[in-house]
């Protein structure tokens, strides 16, 4: 995979082969998704419970058996597939199509030969992206960002990833960082330590493994409703926060200033059109899609509009279709 003229950018052409099939691997802390597609249509799928703690090598024999199940199940040969798309919730070396870091999963990672792995078993080329990334393609292509040239992802979720589209370019970076790490802008100098080791990033103020200690951490927390959950998670937050929870309302209220200063942090750094938004907290979309949008629209500094949130369309499988994008565009450039 080349870089665009752009200093680290990834800049894939429109188009692509068509007929024939592409894998696509979706590899998440907990679980794996792999994708058949046809022409940039998913046909099958089979989730896999991932055993991420145990590292990337002992997952492969399981994916060689579901994506050999798929093969097999569309009646296709192997010659028919073009490649596999490899979508990594880690820092990706997306020329060398290889993991460069983890942060907590698959600690092995970055020992792992995936394009050796690929051709050795199927003579498949491989393509890995960071998932945010992946997603962004996926949803650009067929999803909430169809039409747009300056695009924006943030994944809301047990941790905070993000991804930039500039001039229909996916941004990387020489390091392979560049408008990944949204959910480590610092949004609190005087916060909590984050796991990767920053001072009050987005995701160590307003994520999934942070929101019980921010709970816990509230001085009224034993005397609120939503100390008798059994899981302090954000579906908790919001029923106890619609119940005029004082504390739930508050900690809620927190994490609203949170996600949206790392947003107006994102405008600011790479003026999008739009910004889509996904992962598990965003099933209580209806709540936060306008809270968030009022803060952006009375808080950025962009003269020119408004930047629209959006929710993802394909929040499930945004990276699958990416994959296929990714395959498809990269065979297409050789």
């Amino acid at each position: 995979m080349r870089k665009s003229s752009h200093t680290g950018s990834f800049s894939p052409p429109f188009g692509g082969g068509r007929g024939e099939a592409v894998v696509a691997i979706d590899l998440g802390g907990t679980i794996i998704k792999i994708g058949l597609l046809k022409d940039g249509q998913l046909v099958d799928r089979k989730e896999i419970v991932a055993q991420s703690a145990s590292g990337l090598k002992p997952q492969l024999p399981k994916l060689e058996t579901v994506v050999n199940q798929l093969v097999q199940a569309n009646h296709l040969q192997k010659e028919a597939v073009l490649g596999i798309g490899f979508s990594f919730a880690g820092l990706v070396d997306s020329v060398a199509n290889r993991i460069l870091s983890t942060n907590q999963k698959y600690d092995d990672g970055s020992e792992t030969d995936l394009v050796g792995w690929a051709r050795k078993k199927w003579n498949w080329p491989l393509f890995a992206m960071n998932d945010a990334r992946m997603a962004l393609l996926g949803e650009w292509q067929h999803g909430a960002g169809q039409g747009c040239t300056e695009l924006v992802t943030v994944t809301l979720g047990t941790g905070i990833g993000s991804a930039v589209l500039i001039g229909c370019e996916l941004l990387i970076g020489k390091h392979f960082q560049a408008g990944n790490l949204g959910g480590h802008f610092t949004v609190n100098h005087k916060g909590t330590t984050c796991t990767c080791g920053n001072i009050g990033c987005v995701e160590a103020e307003a994520s999934t493994w942070r929101l019980p200690s921010l709970l816990k951490e509230h001085s009224e927390f034993g005397q609120s409703a939503i100390k008798n959950e059994k899981v302090l998670d954000f579906r908790a937050l919001f029923h106890h926060a619609g119940n005029n929870d004082r504390v739930a309302k508050e900690v809620l209220n927190h994490c609203f200033s949170a996600w949206a200063a790392g947003i107006i942090t994102m405008i600011h750094a790479f003026d999008p059109e739009r910004i889509i938004l996904s992962g598990g907290i965003m099933k209580s979309s209806s709540i936060i899609l306008p809270a968030l949008q009022e803060k952006v629209n009375n808080l950025a500094w962009t003269p020119w509009g408004k930047v629209k949130l959006v929710e993802a369309k394909y929040p499930d499988s945004a990276a699958l279709y990416g994959a296929d994008y990714l395959v498809r565009s990269s065979i297409n450039r050789k």
